[in-house]
């Protein structure tokens, strides 16, 4: 009881400060970026907060909770601040534009009433998500409807980017926003494909680690937001693969889905094969340099569309996904152009199949991506999203 008495007190408190912010007059230069529920300097943010640099007339402000992307930031010559920090919090209630790729709870929303919000979300989904989302919770019960409408009014200024007018109907369902909050245009953490300016330095650092080899790429998506473990090695046989893969002179890699990154796998004795997914690297990076991307239901797979790769997808457990964990939105035969294996041998096959020159998904890639993308979203994206927030009134 006085736990639950306390927590009624902290929320009350949360959501008094939060209206008491819609009074702090918001500056049109001031734009606060966060990403990941805080946790990282990666995703749409990251293209976009990079992109507002070149802009005088923006002071671009990474908030975030973990001082190692506080550090990291501002090593780069960039002004980042701790969500609470005392300099964190005045920004956040002085900025009038916040940009995130999750929602309200990349940033410290309880300071940002009234700002218009630009959610970019963090891939083209292809499983359902946010509002969608209906095995998650009951997003209409009696207490969702009250904690949704007490923070429309401070929070309710919010537009979505979509990639597509495929999804304009999708958004306005998963995000609860009109219409004409609906962006239709594209992503900017594409915007490195298309860089010939080198505004986004890469490192290359699983390249340049590859030595010369071929890289695979296996990024699957997450289960139950991380509260089941991944069942990484139950469908994987290291040892094989691992043969095939210095008998090809290839590196796999694995990157498994954020909300897994505690979870180890001793890799250590498999010479072709590391896990990366504890590491901060930017996954848009690792596309660039990555010959073959292997994935399941996971949004990455339509980012590697715009760069015209071959890919597979390894939906082991397609059938209980769709029962136990989301919904998809679109029938997975219809679009995902690539080799499908639901078993380890299946999966070694299509490899061997791919590494002796056969494509036979190059059509479909090309269909599925203009589906998913309108002829904007095929190209740089940043400037003119800057551009809509600065002429917002």
């Amino acid at each position: 009881m006085i736990c639950f008495m306390k927590n009624a007190v902290i929320l009350i408190l949360k959501y008094f400060m939060m209206y008491l912010s819609c009074l702090f007059p918001r500056s049109e230069k001031i734009y606060v970026f966060g990403a990941w529920l805080g946790e990282k300097f990666a995703d749409n943010p990251k293209y976009l907060f990079l992109e507002a640099q070149d802009h005088p007339d923006i002071r671009p402000v990474w908030i975030t909770k973990n001082p190692e992307v506080c550090r990291q930031v501002r090593a780069m010559g960039y002004e980042a601040y701790g969500y609470r920090s005392f300099k964190g919090i005045w920004l956040q209630l002085r900025a009038k534009y916040a940009v995130v790729c999750n929602g309200i709870s990349d940033l410290n929303h309880t300071f940002l009433g009234r700002a218009v919000f630009l959610n970019l979300w963090h891939g083209v989904p292809l499983k359902k998500v946010g509002y969608d989302d209906d095995k998650l919770k009951n997003w209409d019960s009696r207490g969702q409807k009250i904690r949704r409408a007490i923070q429309e009014i401070p929070l309710g200024r919010e537009y979505v980017t979509a990639t597509s007018e495929n999804y304009q109907s999708i958004y306005e369902s998963a995000f609860r926003r009109k219409s004409d909050h609906i962006l239709i245009l594209g992503q900017p953490r594409n915007d490195i494909f298309f860089d010939k300016e080198g505004k986004f330095p890469m490192q290359h650092k699983m390249k340049k680690a590859a030595k010369g080899k071929k890289m695979i790429l296996y990024a699957p998506t997450h289960r139950k937001e991380g509260k089941e473990p991944f069942p990484l090695e139950e469908n994987f046989d290291f040892e094989r693969l691992n043969q095939w893969c210095k008998k090809h002179q290839t590196v796999f890699v694995i990157k498994k889905h954020f909300y897994h990154r505690e979870e180890e796998t001793d890799l250590s004795k498999y010479s072709h094969i590391a896990d990366i997914t504890d590491r901060p690297m930017d996954i848009q990076e690792l596309l660039m340099d990555t010959d073959l991307l292997i994935t399941d239901y996971s949004s990455t797979y339509i980012d590697y569309l715009l760069l015209d790769r071959p890919m597979i997808f390894y939906n082991f457990d397609y059938r209980d996904y769709l029962q136990t964990d989301r919904g998809l939105y679109y029938n997975y035969e219809d679009v995902t152009p690539g080799y499908k294996a639901e078993t380890f041998d299946q999966l070694l096959e299509e490899l061997e199949q791919i590494f002796q020159g056969e494509d036979l998904y190059e059509k479909e890639r090309s269909r599925v991506r203009d589906f998913f993308y309108c002829s904007e979203g095929q190209k740089a994206v940043g400037e003119k999203l800057l551009k809509f927030l600065k002429e917002v009134s």
